[in-house]
């Protein structure tokens, strides 16, 4: 599947739609035919107006995103799932990256190293699109 058709895929999903955060919040706050609330109701009722306006949906959702994230390293299959996981933003295997010297390239492997220095380094294996001769690069990634 390429970038592109996965991306469509993942649009025309619905299993997250606008009401995802209030569904779930709504579950757990009240009582479900033979599942209770855990929480007390004071906890709802209690909150300050300033503790109510922590309660954002932007902390809420990056909760979600670290929840997702180390979910998703759980299901990971390989090597090279584990690194677009783990840095979303890097080069991945098929990308077209462009270099002053050897031109536009594609990637055609990655492989995360960890050096003597204890620095993490995404070292990518590349395909010039004008010539056949192979080249490699790596660079440090976020720590």
């Amino acid at each position: 599947m390429t970038d592109k058709e996965f991306e469509i895929f993942i649009k025309e999903q619905d299993f997250i739609g606008d009401d995802f955060f209030e569904t779930s919040f709504n579950f757990w706050f009240n009582d479900n035919e033979h599942i209770r609330t855990p929480f007390p109701e004071e906890w709802v009722y209690e909150l300050s107006d300033e503790e109510k306006s922590k309660l954002d949906n932007e902390e809420i959702a990056e909760t979600f995103e670290m929840i997702l994230f180390n979910q998703a390293m759980e299901l990971v299959k390989s090597e090279d799932e584990k690194i677009t996981i783990c840095y979303p933003f890097m080069p991945r295997v098929g990308d077209v990256v462009e270099d002053k010297e050897k031109g536009e390239s594609t990637v055609i492997e990655r492989e995360l190293k960890i050096k003597d220095d204890e620095k993490k380094y995404l070292k990518l294996k590349l395909k010039p699109k004008k010539s056949t001769h192979e080249w490699e690069t790596e660079f440090e990634v976020p720590a």
